[in-house]
């Protein structure tokens, strides 16, 4: 069986014989510079030629997020060159990135003196027979290659489940493998080194002050009542937080939409699941702050021992489940759920050569294929609160984000459920600075602050929208870059080297930067001295109540950003056992589900930082309830 890799490719690919082709090229021998543009931006390519022949291909620079774009990296190069022709095959989940190689190789080959006709020639290939089905068994099978499919995968495994993951990327993580990087969880451990501000205790006596929606938040409201009484009677004066505010909060962020059971388990698992992952070996920093649209400093940062962005949520299950003998399949994409007198008992579909596959699940099958925010047509369809989700609104996501895993059990009759909530996010183009909101500020292009930066993320990038141009700046200087994060962001690169004067600023005073990205400094300095006042105590014009630090340690950094479609609240309906119901409420047998592919979680709004949370906890139950199930 196949077996899972990951490595990182080099970029030369050389290779010392190729193909015959239908037309010889007739080069000026040397190297060849082409430009391209990938998932990231700007890729530049040199190709190296004798007189009649493609020798070998380099990718000088590039922004990819290497752990998604590797394969695009090794085997486009590598084609290119054995079958001396542009004409290659796709890879799964980097197509974006082989483009921006393919468009770069081009031109470089067309200085080189190419053709057109002859770049877009097909090389011979060797007729064979037609592979026969791929036909597997296995106790539980996991679609989905992220931090769910893996947590579940891991749980499954452990009970004593054999299991297989499959993915239909040509690497493991999915969407994981790019998020922002905060998971929340109450920790008063870490909590207790952050001062709890009065308004911070104004917030919480506010919750406890609302009519209760239904019994759940009535006890909740009641728990938060007693402990804070106690922490506020040992004179405490460290940031009060509780799995039980931290469901409150959820709750009433998602405007009471979310299944308050599901919302219970969130709470209570946190915790625990941040823990679960240390003991795979995924590090955290000794930071605590909030993530955008967190409302609560509870996002637990990653120390990137894996990787950068979302390795941390995701890689320490894949090693641990490969160790004990766990298998996973890439390139295989799941089609259909098939079923067996009401129960699911397998997938069937075709992995990346065009060959069937049929995988049976003797306990069950979960999903955990993500959402469907890069789907155009589906979000279009389901949008009710945007003025458009078309395809000018971009996504945070991958691009393979496309829902079908929501539509495989949409086929089979089960009941989908909150798809009208997507959720933009306020997000810097190509990537965060940081996950944390606490010493960051957002202006607009004339240099005022616009809305509560650390508020709800639909009321932010609703803002972020109605601002001259649709965009913003997110401003931020030495005390996150390099006090946090220690001048590289979420995806490892290095702060500095992404200025480029155009997108990201750099300046060692507040009125340059304002002069470099073309704001009125006079406006732009009070708008950073209105900031740091309420960072010092004073009220907040926009009722801000997240801070840290005040906006006074240079370097000063002003990065280009905007709103993208970033999570999408529905999906299929699940119980507390991750079970799949079908449109009448009744449990389909065999189905569980977890992660971005399930709605009712997270209500109309999701909380920064929630999503790591939700996949951990709710996969690692499905994993537990599938191996159980017979």
């Amino acid at each position: 069986m196949k077996k899972m890799w990951l490595a990182l490719f080099a970029v030369m690919i050389m290779v010392l014989g190729c193909a015959s082709r239908p037309s010889a090229y007739q080069f000026i021998p040397g190297t060849y510079i082409g430009e391209g543009f990938g998932y990231a931006g700007r890729m530049v390519m040199a190709v190296e030629v004798d007189s009649s022949r493609i020798i070998s291909i380099a990718v000088r620079e590039h922004s990819e997020t290497v752990a998604i774009a590797a394969p695009a990296f090794d085997r486009i190069p590598r084609q290119i060159i054995e079958r001396q022709s542009l004409v290659v095959d796709n890879v799964a989940g980097a197509t974006l990135t082989a483009n921006g190689i393919i468009t770069g190789v081009r031109y470089a080959l067309i200085s080189a003196g190419a053709t057109e006709d002859q770049l877009m020639a097909r090389a011979p290939r060797r007729a064979g027979a037609r592979a026969r089905e791929i036909r597997m068994e296995t106790d539980v099978l996991v679609v989905g290659a992220g931090g769910a499919g893996y947590s579940a995968a891991l749980e499954a495994l452990q009970a004593g489940a054999r299991v297989i993951v499959i993915d239909k990327l040509a690497t493991i993580g999915g969407n994981t493998r790019v998020a922002g990087s905060a998971m929340n969880a109450a920790n008063p451990e870490l909590q207790r080194r952050l001062q709890m501000s009065p308004s911070e205790f104004n917030i919480i006596q506010g919750i406890l002050a609302m009519p209760a929606h239904d019994d759940h938040m009535r006890r909740w409201q009641e728990n938060v009542r007693r402990d804070l009484a106690g922490h506020t009677a040992r004179g405490a004066a460290y940031l009060f937080d509780s799995p039980d505010l931290h469901k409150l909060q959820t709750y009433i962020g998602g405007d009471f939409i979310a299944n308050p059971e599901l919302v219970e388990l969130l709470g209570d698992y946190a915790l625990e699941s941040v823990n679960w992952l240390a003991s795979l070996g995924g590090g955290w920093t000794e930071n605590i702050s909030a993530a955008v649209g967190a409302t609560w400093a509870r996002s637990h940062l990653p120390n990137f021992n894996f990787g950068s962005a979302g390795s941390n949520f995701v890689l320490p299950q894949e090693k641990r489940f490969t160790q004990l003998g766990g298998e996973t399949f890439t390139e295989f994409r799941a089609e259909r759920i098939l079923m067996e007198r009401g129960r699911a008992v397998g997938v069937s579909g075709r992995n990346s050569a065009g060959t069937p596959f049929t995988i049976r699940a003797n306990r069950g099958v979960v999903l955990a294929t993500g959402g469907f925010s890069a789907n155009v047509e589906m979000r279009e369809r389901h949008n009710r609160f945007w003025p458009t989700l078309d395809a000018t609104i971009r996504t945070s996501n991958i691009a393979t984000a496309n829902g079908d895993g929501i539509l495989m059990a949409e086929a089979i009759g089960a009941n989908i459920i909150d798809m009208e909530w997507i959720q933009l996010v306020t997000r810097v183009l190509g990537g965060s600075f940081s996950a944390s909101i606490s010493n960051n500020i957002f202006v607009n292009r004339d240099g005022d602050r616009f809305i509560r930066e650390d508020g709800r993320r639909d009321d932010l990038s609703m803002a972020s929208l109605s601002q001259p141009g649709s965009f913003f700046w997110w401003i931020s200087d030495g005390h996150t870059v390099d006090d946090m994060l220690g001048g590289v962001d979420i995806r490892g690169r290095i702060i500095r080297d992404r200025v480029d004067n155009y997108r990201i600023f750099m300046a060692y005073t507040i009125e340059d930067l304002a002069i470099q990205k073309g704001a009125d400094p006079v406006r732009f300095r009070r708008a950073v001295d209105d900031f740091n006042a309420a960072v010092a105590g004073a009220p907040d014009v926009f009722g801000r109540q997240v801070f840290e630090s005040k906006i006074n340690k240079p370097p000063f950094f002003a990065a280009w950003s905007s709103a993208e479609v970033h999570h999408t609240m529905g999906g299929v309906e699940i119980n507390v056992y991750c079970q799949v119901l079908d449109t009448s409420g009744r449990v389909i047998p065999g189905l569980y589900a977890a992660g971005e592919v399930v709605g009712g979680i997270h209500g109309s709004n999701r909380l920064g930082a929630n999503a790591i949370t939700d996949i951990i906890v709710f996969g690692r139950i499905a994993g537990q309830s599938a191996a159980a199930s017979r």
